[in-house]
Order: structure tokens, then C-alpha cells, then sequence
């Protein structure tokens, strides 16, 4: 509180004598600084520091580049808040072509190559950006700056001497300005050049300013880093501050209400002789963040604390937001020095106290007390999929009065870890049957409990999907209607824990089981159940192999069918089950079916394989009937199905590839019956034979069939899977015998003879005679065959008849051939003998047409003419073949 009272005088007295127009750069004298009647104000003649008479003259060109800086040892010590990996800052890039005058570059910047030309400057009121060309000393003298003011530090070294002087080097004081200091080292690597009070820039009386670091360094043994009371500082990319020592200017790193980590990483180390990480006292009407201490993460950006100090001094509001995938580590154990330092608010609270913690924050505090609440409202807030965790090396997380009614809240956390030396470990206080501790989740929450902080195996893992809860102390009880309640003995185990570990429990699906039911010739049916350890499905993969050695590889798969739409299913963060209906598949195979669940964490095993195989296809079957039977001729789909090549993964998946995998067929039996039903003692059968590649095709004669009757035929089929099923066409295959009637045209007369013209050639006594038909005109198939052969006059008595064509020439003898359709068979001579031995022309299907003709020879052409005359029989059957 001195601090602010002094600043207070001395503002009010500097008013008074000089107004605050920008043209003066006001010194102070540091031996005489207690006091505001000490205060000096030079000429701007004098303002000049000894040590500054050897530096450039401002009318000089300034060279166009930039020395480049070797770090001195710093202080910093070899402990890291995280070890996640230093970010390098970003490469400056000095545009230092100058424009006419040689003073200004392209990007608008106004050079400064020393301090007197930085005070030359800020007379101007136009000149507002500015970049430094060598690290520059301040001294004591005063610089006040003005709004919109850029000053880019090209990675030059910035040193001053502040003590307790507002007013010495940067300071400003205009409501609402915005000041922006990039790319710049303030104080010296070992710790000095880094003096005061009152930071890097002094925020003196006015309210609303903003102070914007981007890309800055700050070193000091002896300093503050921030002042500027009822305004805010906002940190870009990256800076480390290290302000750590026991001399007197060692305070807090921050006066301020508003402290906002826009982007990148800031880290801190800082100790000082003062109580407290951040002072907040503002309450300025025109402050927009009057009456608090607020402290934000933007999403993406990192803060590393060290601290020997309180995190907040005074008795506003305060709040700690962390946004999106901001990250917040804490430490005040690494640097504690111990006492009333060790707490978390220098104050006992009574305004609302804020932790919010947002959708993939991460956040750790390690503290050495507990976070001390005592009557203050409010909560601490875990946003979904934030991963938190707060150790205090000694005592409860919370130390809290019974009137107040700070609560916890988890939602749809990933981890939020809490552990202490206490037994409860929260250390909450709520009234009973106030909710003070409650989760919720859209998986299941795993709550493991510890007996000691040390210990890293649980004495006992909880599941519950949300849950509301009463914390008095080291008692934890039930809210009533609370979700998924927890029962006696977790109660108290949750009572006994030193470490409780609230986790989102997301593990890839396990447990498969997958059944396939139900198929058909292409289609079949698959049911499976997963546990899904804490999120429900995000999918569920189902596989279809045609080779049991193809399993467990996605790449063999024929058919890949995925379900994401669970309208209908059972799909819960635990115990699930899936349906699904496949088609398109080919007939008569036999297929592995496999399983994937794919959730939150990510993809399952495959299941354990099932075997099923589709049933067989009747394509087609027809009938050839006569009178008392029928050829019954079919044939049984294979092959037909279509697959897909997945050899190059799902995204490259070739489709409507043709099967090749079905089966062999392994009997078909034909059955017949006059009843269209099929009842068992009316139902007669025949196995039929089998052909084709995969014996897909069949043939079977039915005999012994009456006449004038209506069968109907189906088939009985056996294929890969071994069991006997059921086929017919639709509608079903029927056919109707007839009465049988035979009737066979035959020759009434055939005539042969020989030719004079042939006498004396190689063809003389041959017989040739015109064709005659045979044909069958009845409704049955029918054989024929030559029974006898007789002779009917003298002259066919005087010629012997031969049966073969080895006869003696000049004799009367005769080979008499019976020609069928022009073809000769060694049995073919009429002769006597026929009776014995009957002449077969064959069988006459119905309808068909058959050729007779006689041949053969005669071998006494020379004697006189002669007019055989033979009478021969056929004989015509039905054909029972």
C-alpha cells in the first residue's frame, strides 16, 4: 500500500507544476526519491545522464544493422517448471532500409540509436513507432510515452533505474492508451539493469490502459515487472521473465487486475521480499475489470509460474480462466520459502472465487497448502476432455468455512487428479444435501481412490456415468436423485482416499462377441455385443472372408459393411449390441464373419471369427415328359455374387469384383408328386447326377410315371454347409404326362436293284436303292428294330444270302445291306438269320425321322435278270432306356 500512496503524491505534484504534454522528459533525483518534497524537476537540457555523453549523436546515420547480442550467464537456474521443450523465439526481421532522411524504415519505424534520440522522439506526437538500433540505458531519466506507442526492441537490451520513482524511465498516464513493447530484453541476463518499483512501464493515475509484451525478456534481481493498477497486460509469443531476489524493489511480478496470456508461451520465475505473485487492488470507476484479479489463457497459449509468493494479494474477485487447449502450470513449491507465503490468497475471501478451466485445457498446481477459499462462493469448473491436476504437498486441496458454498464441477473431463496429505483430500465444506462435488459424462468416469499420494496403484477403481455429491470435510454422501449413486463401501473409500483420480474411461472396445444367423442363399444376418470401456461406438466394422486363412486382415475381406448410425441399436459407453442385414452375397459358400468397434479411443481387435455358409440357388429346371416319364434337367447357381477388392485399403476399394469362391454341390435329389404340398407318403424322389465345374448342374430320367397326370417337381439340395434344404422355381415347376400311343411310319415297299452300266467296271453287282423314311408319329419314344427276313418267290429261293461281302463271283449269291441314315454297321445284313439275331435301326424319339436304304451286291451281274422278292418285319416298342 505504500507503493500506491506515494505514486499517488508524486503523480498529483507533477500535475501541478508541469502538464502532461509529451515535450518533457522528467528526471529524478534517486537519492532523494522517499519523498515527494525531494523530487527534482531539471531543465530538458539537463536531463542528460553522464553516462550517456559518449553515446551516438542523434544526426549521425544509423547503420542498417543490428548487433547481435550475447547473452551474459543469466540468473535462471536449471529447474523448469515443464520440460515439454523450450519454444525459440521467433527471427526479427529488421527492416532498417531507410527512407529519406536516413531516420525511418519502410514498415514506418523511427530508428533509435540512444536514449537522447529516443527523447527527441517522444516530443513528436507523430512518431509513434519506433525500433531500436542498440541496447539503450535509461538511467533514471523519465520517458513518457503515449498511446498507440509501438516500441520494438529488435532484440536489444533495455536497462533503467527506477527505485521508487513512478516516473523514471517508461511510464504513461492516459486513460484507455494501448502501448505495445516487442522483440526487447529488459534488464541484464545476471539480474541487473532492471530497477524499481514500478516495471517496465509505469501505469501512473489513469484508468483502462493496456500494456501489450510480445516476444520480451525480463531479468531482475532488484525489480517489478508490471505496474499499472486499474489497467490490464496482455502477453503475446514467447517471454520468459526471471525476477527473483531479496532487495528491496523485489515485489510482486504484477499490480494489476487483468492479466491475459494471448498467445505463446510465458514463463516465470519469480521470489520477492512482498507476499503476493499478483496485487490486485483497482476499483477505478472506469476500469472494466474493477473489483477483480483476473488471470486468462487463451486458447493455445502456455503460462509457467514460479512463485515463492501468494498467487493473489488484496480482497477483490478473483478468477482463473483457461481456455481451449490452454495450458497453466503452477508452481509454488519448487521456490516456497515458507510462512504465510505458502498460501494461495494473502486474504480471507469473501467475493466469488472463479477456476475455470475449459474444453482441452491443461492445468497443474503443485502448491504447499491448501487453496484457502474460507467463506468465498463460487467453483472450479473442468470443461470436457481438460486434463487437471492440483497437489498440495501438505494438508486438504481446499481449506474452507462451513458457510461457503464453493463447488466443484466436472464436465465430460478427461482427467482431473487431486491429492494431498488429508484423508477426503478435497477438503470441502457444503452445508448437507448441498451439491458441491458432481460430474457428468457422456462415457463412463473412472474414479480411482488412493490410501497415500505416494502411492501409485489404486486401492479401489469406481464407474459411474454422473454423479452428484455432498463433501463435508473428509464425509462424502449421496445427493438425492443423484444419477448413479454410489453405494456404501465407495463412499468409504472416496472418506479414506489421500488421492482421488476422476478419469474419462476411454479404452478401445473389447469383449466382442459376433454371431452370424439366419442365411439365406445371398443374404445372412450378424449380431455382436462389445464392452466399450467408457465410450460408446463410433462404428462398428463388419468383415465377410471367404478363406478361414484370411481372417484378422482387412485386405482378405470380400465384403466390409460399416454401421454408424445406431438409430434402433443398443450403443452405450458400456455394454453395447449391433444388428445388421447383408445381401449381395454368393450362393452356396462359405464365409468367416468378423467384427471391429470403433469408439472415442479408438479401434478394437477383430472378434473371434464366425463360419456360416449361404444356402444354395436353384437357377433353372426343366422337363422332357413322354407318357410315363420325364428327363428332369437343372441347374444350380455358383459364382453369380459380386466382392470387393479392398487389397489396397477401404479408401482404394475396387467394387462389384465376380466370385470365384463358391462351393461344390454336393447331391441334388429331384422330387416328384401329384400333390403340389409334397406330403411324405405321396412324395417320391431320385437322385439326379451331377456335372459342370462345381457339379452345378443335374439330369435325371423319372420312370414308371402314369399317364394323363400332373406331377410337380422341386429339389433337395445339398452344398457346402452339408444340410439338406428345399429349392423350387416360382411358380413351381410342373409337367403332365399323356396317354401313350405309338405310332411308327414305316416303307410298305423298298426296292433295290443293280446297274448294266456298271457291267465290266469295279462297280458291277452293286445295289443301290432310293432312301426311305421311318419316322415316328406317335407320343412315346419309340425302338425299332428288323425281326426277320423271308423269302416270297423263286427267284429269291435261288439266291443264297450272304452276311458279309466275301462272296464268290460268278455265283448266285447275294449280301443285302440295310443302310440307317447312311451309316454301315457290322451288323447290318438281312439274311434268315435275323430272327435270331434282329437288325436294330434305333429310337425314334417323338417326332424324329430316320433314313433307310439298301446296299450291297450282287456277284452274278452278267447272268440273266432276276426279281427277287423278300418280305422283312419291323418290330416297334416303346423305349423304356
Amino acid at each position: 500500500m505504500k507503493k500506491n500512496s506515494r505514486l499517488i503524491f508524486i503523480s498529483i505534484l507533477i500535475l501541478m507544476i508541469f502538464p502532461f504534454d509529451g515535450s518533457y522528459a522528467l528526471g529524478i533525483d534517486k537519492t532523494n526519491e522517499k519523498t515527494a518534497s525531494n523530487v527534482q524537476l531539471p531543465e530538458e537540457e539537463a536531463t542528460l545522464n553522464s553516462s550517456e555523453s559518449s553515446e551516438t549523436s542523434s544526426s549521425e546515420i544509423l547503420e542498417s544493422t543490428v548487433e547481435e547480442n550475447v547473452e551474459n550467464e543469466k540468473i535462471t537456474n536449471d529447474i523448469e517448471i515443464d520440460n515439454r521443450g523450450n519454444v525459440n523465439k521467433p527471427e526479427i526481421n529488421n527492416k532498417n532500409i531507410l527512407k529519406i532522411g536516413a531516420r525511418q524504415t519502410d514498415d514506418g519505424f523511427w530508428l533509435v540509436d540512444s536514449a537522447t534520440t529516443l527523447r527527441e522522439y517522444l516530443k513528436d506526437s507523430q512518431k509513434l513507432k519506433l525500433r531500436l538500433t542498440n541496447d539503450i540505458d535509461l538511467g533514471t531519466t523519465g520517458y513518457q510515452l503515449k498511446n498507440g506507442m509501438i516500441i520494438d526492441g529488435a532484440d536489444h537490451i533495455i536497462t533503467y533505474n527506477k527505485g521508487g520513482s513512478p516516473t523514471s524511465g517508461f511510464y504513461i498516464n492516459e486513460a484507455n492508451a494501448v502501448i505495445e513493447i516487442r522483440n526487447t530484453q529488459f534488464g541484464n541476463s545476471d539480474g541487473s539493469g532492471a530497477i524499481g518499483y514500478y516495471g517496465v512501464v509505469t501505469g501512473i493515475a489513469a484508468v483502462n490502459m493496456t500494456f501489450i509484451f510480445d516476444n520480451v525478456d525480463y531479468y531482475s534481481t532488484n525489480g517489478q515487472m508490471i505496474y499499472n493498477i486499474d489497467g490490464s497486460v496482455i502477453m503475446r509469443g514467447q517471454n520468459t521473465i526471471d525476477q527473483r531476489g531479496t532487495n528491496t524493489y523485489s515485489q510482486e511480478w504484477a499490480e494489476i487486475n487483468y492479466v491475459e496470456i494471448q498467445s505463446g508461451r510465458t514463463s516465470i520465475k519469480h521470489s520477492g521480499v512482498t507476499n503476493a505473485f499478483i496485487w490486485s487492488t483497482g476499483n477505478a470507476s472506469g476500469n472494466p475489470h474493477a473489483g477483480t484479479s483476473q488471470l486468462i489463457v487463451r486458447e493455445h497459449a502456455r503460462l509457467d509460474v514460479q512463485t515463492n509468493g501468494n498467487v493473489m494479494y488484496g480482497v477483490l474477485s478473483p478468477s482463473y480462466i483457461v481456455e481451449k487447449n490452454g495450458i497453466f502450470n503452477l508452481d509454488k513449491v519448487t521456490l516456497a520459502t515458507g510462512g504465510t507465503k505458502n498460501k494461495f490468497f494473502d486474504s480471507n475471501l469473501t467475493r466469488p472465487i472463479t477456476f475455470d478451466f475449459k474444453e482441452q485445457s491443461q492445468v497443474n498446481f503443485m502448491l504447499p497448502v491448501p487453496i484457502n477459499l474460507y467463506t468465498a462462493k463460487g467453483g472450479m469448473t473442468f470443461a470436457e476432455k481438460s486434463e487437471v491436476s492440483i497437489d498440495v504437498a501438505s494438508g486438504g486441496i481446499f481449506t474452507t468455512e462451513p458457510s461457503s458454498t464453493f463447488a466443484i464441477n466436472m464436465n465430460k473431463a478427461k482427467k482431473v487428479s487431486f491429492s494431498s496429505t488429508s484423508l477426503g483430500t478435497i477438503g470441502l465444506n457444503g452445508a448437507n444435501g448441498v451439491k458441491n462435488l458432481a460430474f457428468t459424462s457422456n462415457y463412463m468416469q473412472k474414479i480411482e481412490t488412493f490410501s497415500t499420494k505416494m502411492n501409485n496403484t489404486p486401492t479401489r477403481e469406481m464407474f459411474k456415468e454422473n454423479s452428484d455429491l455432498n463433501i463435508r470435510g473428509s464425509n462424502f454422501t449421496n445427493i438425492v436423485g443423484s444419477p448413479h449413486p454410489f453405494d456404501s463401501q465407495e463412499l468409504l473409500d472416496l472418506k479414506n482416499s489421500q488421492k482421488l483420480v476422476f478419469s474419462a474411461f476411454v479404452e478401445v472396445p473389447n469383449q466382442l462377441n459376433l454371431v452370424a444367423y439366419d442365411a439365406t442363399d445371398t443374404e445372412l444376418s450378424l449380431y455382436g455385443r462389445s464392452v466399450n470401456n467408457g465410450s460408446p461406438a463410433r462404428a462398428v466394422k463388419f468383415f465377410l472372408f471367404t478363406d478361414e486363412g484370411d481372417i484378422n486382415n482387412l485386405k482378405k475381406a470380400k465384403h466390409i459393411v460399416t454401421l454408424d448410425e445406431f438409430d434402433g441399436q443398443v450403443n452405450t459407453s458400456l455394454n453395447s449390441e449391433y444388428g445388421i442385414r447383408i445381401s449381395d452375397l454368393n450362393p452356396n459358400t462359405t464365409y468367416w464373419a468378423q467384427m471391429v468397434v470403433v469408439n472415442e479411443a479408438g479401434e478394437s481387435e477383430f472378434s473371434k471369427d464366425f463360419k456360416i455358409s449361404t444356402k444354395p440357388q436353384l437357377k433353372s429346371i426343366t422337363t422332357d415328359v413322354t407318357t410315363t416319364s420325364a428327363v428332369i434337367n437343372g441347374e444350380l447357381s455358383s459364382d453369380t455374387g459380386k466382392w470387393t477388392d479392398y487389397t489396397n485399403g477401404e479408401e482404394l476399394a475396387i467394387p462389384g469384383q465376380t466370385a470365384y469362391y463358391g462351393g461344390l454341390y454336393q447331391q441334388v435329389a429331384v422330387e416328384y408328386s401329384k400333390n403340389k404340398n409334397f406330403p411324405v407318403n405321396e412324395t417320391k424322389s431320385q437322385i439326379a447326377h451331377l456335372l459342370g465345374d462345381k457339379h452345378q448342374k443335374f439330369t435325371t430320367k423319372l420312370k414308371g410315371l402314369e399317364g394323363d397326370v400332373t406331377y410337380y417337381v422341386r429339389t433337395k439340395v445339398t452344398g457346402v454347409s452339408g444340410i439338406e434344404v428345399i429349392l423350387a422355381m416360382t411358380p413351381l415347376t410342373e409337367f403332365q404326362t399323356v396317354t401313350e400311343v405309338i405310332n411308327v411310319e414305316i416303307p410298305i415297299e423298298m426296292a433295290f436293284q443293280t446297274q448294266n452300266k456298271d457291267l465290266g467296271t469295279s462297280k458291277e453287282g452293286e445295289i443301290t436303292s432310293p432312301d426311305y423314311q421311318l419316322s415316328n408319329k406317335g407320343n412315346v419314344s419309340t425302338k425299332v428294330s428288323i425281326t426277320n427276313l423271308t423269302n416270297e418267290n423263286v427267284a429269291a429261293n435261288q439266291l443264297l444270302l450272304l452276311d458279309n461281302l466275301s462272296g464268290n463271283y460268278g455265283h448266285e449269291e447275294l449280301a443285302l445291306q440295310m443302310f440307317v441314315d447312311n451309316k454301315q454297321t457290322e451288323s447290318n445284313f438281312l439274311t434268315a438269320d435275323l430272327i435270331n439275331n434282329p437288325l436294330s435301326i434305333g429310337v425314334l424319339k417323338t417326332g424324329e425321322q430316320k433314313s433307310l436304304k439298301l446296299r450291297g451286291k450282287y456277284f452274278n451281274p452278267n447272268a440273266v435278270a432276276k426279281f427277287p422278292t423278300y418280305k422283312i418285319i419291323f418290330k416297334v416298342e416303346r423305349n423304356e432306356e
